[in-house]
């Protein structure tokens, strides 16, 4: 799959890989750390910090060596693009590609993501909350469902799926069975639907306006067992 040069960068602090603390690793070293200042509210931050602590703003800070934190991931996949392709033409769909494109990292951005990668038709994108990243997918397939009304062109048709938990990141990728899970959440979800595993909707907890129906257990290839998902309904 092709890979997108734009990227955010990561969506968590530097942790010490040598440390089990959770603590920056900047109070490991022996060089003082530079401040960083939100460029939205002005905070001062220690050097690392991926989100302003103050009002979430993604700091976009370069992604270091290999290091272990806790984060949300979500997977989008456009459904039927290779179809789409074939039946409008190269051009139309690199244009319409573009338009998601925008809307998705559009949305990225709004609610303090991270773009991890892009992979042809669908995103993977990192966030430092599960809240967060509930509320990005929502607000991707409501402005997805808006773009939609107003072409009569195909409809684009997105797929989402969402996990938490530890996972390795070293250099601009992130690696773990939280990621892969995630993906394989993502695979499962139909046409239109965010799919979010029971870690997430327990990390999110009761919050006005979410709204998920319980999807049963599922099966999943490389994982032991059956895991519960939930769909997040995010229709108006």
């Amino acid at each position: 799959m092709p890979t997108d040069p734009a990227n955010t960068g990561a969506a968590f602090e530097e942790i010490d890989p040598h440390h089990g603390s959770l603590l920056p690793a900047a109070q490991y070293s022996a060089a003082p750390s530079t401040p960083v200042i939100c460029p939205t509210c002005g905070a001062t931050l220690p050097d690392g910090f991926r989100f302003c602590g103050q009002c979430g703003h993604a700091l976009g800070v370069p992604f270091g060596s290999t290091t272990e934190a806790t984060i949300t991931v979500l997977f989008t996949d456009m459904k039927g693009f290779s179809g789409l392709t074939a039946s409008i033409g190269d051009q139309q769909a690199l244009e319409i590609l573009k338009r998601h494109n925008q809307i998705v990292r559009a949305q990225i951005q709004n609610h303090g993501g991270a773009e991890i990668k892009f992979q042809g038709d669908g995103f993977m994108v990192a966030f430092a909350g599960a809240r967060r990243a509930v509320l990005c997918a929502i607000d991707i397939q409501r402005n997805i469902a808006a773009y939609n009304r107003e072409q009569i062109d195909p409809p684009l048709v997105l797929r989402m799926g969402l996990n938490a938990g530890d996972t390795l990141r070293d250099q601009r990728d992130l690696f773990g069975a939280a990621v892969n899970l995630a993906a394989r959440i993502a695979e499962k979800a139909k046409g239109n639907q965010i799919l979010m595993s029971d870690l997430v909707r327990g990390l999110v907890g009761p919050y006005p306006g979410f709204k998920y129906i319980d999807r049963g257990n599922h099966r999943f290839k490389g994982f032991p067992g059956r895991h519960k998902v939930y769909e997040v309904i995010w229709q108006s």
